[in-house]
């Protein structure tokens, strides 16, 4: 048992060591994982090194096979109308999930290379303003659904846009 385990333990220092000791034709360092970039960046803010997001490549790849398969998923921050688009969207053939995102990207590595895709193959299915027409129906039923709670838009309650004046 403990040969197994000094044997994992070994294995793992092997694999963190490979990862470091891989250099791009400049001799700087590639670094494959997101965690690796941020371990090397708390030794060394002034991190130089090439990153090769392994990760984005096979969500990319994981995305092109559900495309080509007919599915589609679209992504959305919005909780207040994604029931309201997901019962539209259905009707396309297009699934919904909520999707909570971060703002900051680490290093050369993309958090949403999966989500991009899907939206690429939308936008491109059917239209770049698409999405935003689903989105504005079902900001308007939300809004018509709920009269008594405030809606705003950039500074604007939309209420007024929607309800009809009595």
């Amino acid at each position: 048992m403990i040969f197994l385990i000094i044997s994992c333990n070994q294995q793992n220092k092997e694999s963190k060591v490979k990862e470091v000791k891989n250099y791009d034709e400049k001799g700087k360092l590639i670094v494959y994982s997101e965690n690796v970039y941020c371990d090397l960046w708390s030794k060394n803010k002034n991190l130089d090194v090439t990153v090769i997001d392994t990760f984005c490549i096979n969500q990319k790849a994981r995305a092109i096979r559900d495309i080509k398969n007919g599915k589609l998923i679209y992504f959305d921050f919005h909780p207040q109308e994604l029931d309201k688009m997901a019962k539209i969207l259905c009707n396309y053939g297009i699934e919904t999930q909520e999707q909570l995102r971060r703002d900051v990207k680490i290093g050369g590595f993309e958090p949403y290379c999966y989500e991009y895709e899907m939206h690429r193959e939308i936008s491109r299915k059917y239209g770049a303003k698409f999405i935003d027409s689903i989105f504005r129906v079902a900001q308007k039923e939300y809004i018509l659904e709920n009269p008594n709670e405030a809606y705003i838009e950039d500074g604007i309650d939309l209420r007024g846009k929607y309800l009809k004046k009595k």
